[in-house]
């Protein structure tokens, strides 16, 4: 990657075991192939890949920055990068979930450090919210408190992402569910009760379950889900749709059996107020809060992502990813906003 300094930050305690232990050889290896001279860090606290980061963005280099972790690692790279044009964020997925890649593929093709090493930068929106800046889904509700519940199933024997991830909906559906809310869409108001929403630039969260199939991290736009409460023996079925995606059609419409219940659309804002007497549970990119306010923009072109050539080749969620450099306009981005 002409031009760029790669540097790595490996979370050691993301996952079940120290990625650094097979990750430091590989990333060595690599650079000895194509004459790199990466820097390696590991991070020692919650927070340490956050300023690490802003640390290297202030600098002015032109960097490469790699969050090897988990989803919380990637979340605190993406917050210091965030309008740093001259850092672009790459992930090498070494936790339980790895959301963030599902939405390009197969892991494994972010696993290959050759590749990795010859990772082109795209850019792509961000979610900007009043809880951060993120860059797949934020999501409150029924949704959120199951993603609150799962590091805890994470830490059983043989428990990983999408087992954590059904354990912890088994426990939320014993819980109460549903809030009553005032959701502001650009300038569409909506008062009710729900107990999911899921406000969207990527495609999936929580172990796989695809929210938005139809979603596009470079349009400009959000993708907007909201259910309202069902009875127990229904939200099996509907979860059953929304793990595959098969809950909106190619069109954007809600499929018929599920249309009394939940309602989609696309947008540029949304605005959420809690106005029962319970917070809600609100999650961006895994990351969980309780709130009674929810504020949440697209901001077009705001985040460079590191896409390794065979992940670029693939990719289905973007719409116009040529490569791009500092300064540049995002591609496609005048015919869609």
């Amino acid at each position: 990657m002409p031009g760029l300094q790669q540097v790595f930050i490996i979370n050691p305690v993301a996952g079940k075991k120290d990625a650094g232990e097979w990750l430091v050889p590989a990333i060595r290896r690599a650079a000895a192939q194509t004459g790199a001279d990466p820097e390696i860090y590991r991070t020692e606290r919650a927070g340490h890949a956050r300023s690490l980061t802003e640390q290297l963005a202030a600098d002015g280099r032109q960097i490469a920055v790699y969050a090897c972790g988990g989803d919380g690692t990637l979340n605190e790279v993406l917050q210091a990068a965030a309008g740093h044009d001259n850092v672009a964020v790459g992930c090498i997925p070494c936790g339980s979930g790895n959301d963030f890649v599902r939405n390009f593929g197969r892991a494994d093709d972010f696993l290959d450090m050759e590749g990795q090493m010859q990772a082109v930068p795209v850019k792509v929106d961000a979610l900007q919210t009043s809880m951060g800046v993120g860059v797949d889904i934020c999501a409150a509700g029924l949704d959120a408190q199951v993603a609150y519940g799962i590091p805890k199933f994470r830490r059983l024997p043989g428990c990983g992402g999408t087992m954590a991830y059904s354990l912890s909906i088994l426990q939320a559906l014993c819980s109460p569910f549903g809030h009553k809310l005032r959701i502001r869409i650009d300038e569409e108001e909506l008062t009710g009760t729900y107990m999911l929403t899921a406000v969207c630039n990527g495609q999936l969260y929580g172990g796989g379950y695809r929210a938005a199939p139809n979603a596009v991290m470079d349009d400009g736009l959000l993708d907007i889900v909201l259910v309202k409460p069902l009875s127990r023996l229904r939200i099996a079925s509907l979860l059953a749709l929304y793990r595959q995606g098969k809950h909106i059609g190619p069109d954007g419409q809600v499929v018929p059996s599920l249309a009394r219940w939940m309602w989609f659309g696309r947008a540029r804002s949304v605005t959420m107020d809690v106005l029962d007497t319970r917070p809600i549970i609100a999650t961006l990119d895994g990351e969980c809060l309780p709130v009674r306010h929810l504020e949440i923009k697209n901001d077009p072109g705001r985040l460079r992502l590191l896409l390794p050539p065979a992940v670029l080749q693939s990719q289905t969620v973007l719409a116009g990813a040529s490569p791009c450099m500092a300064g540049d306009t995002v591609p496609g981005r005048e015919n869609n906003v």
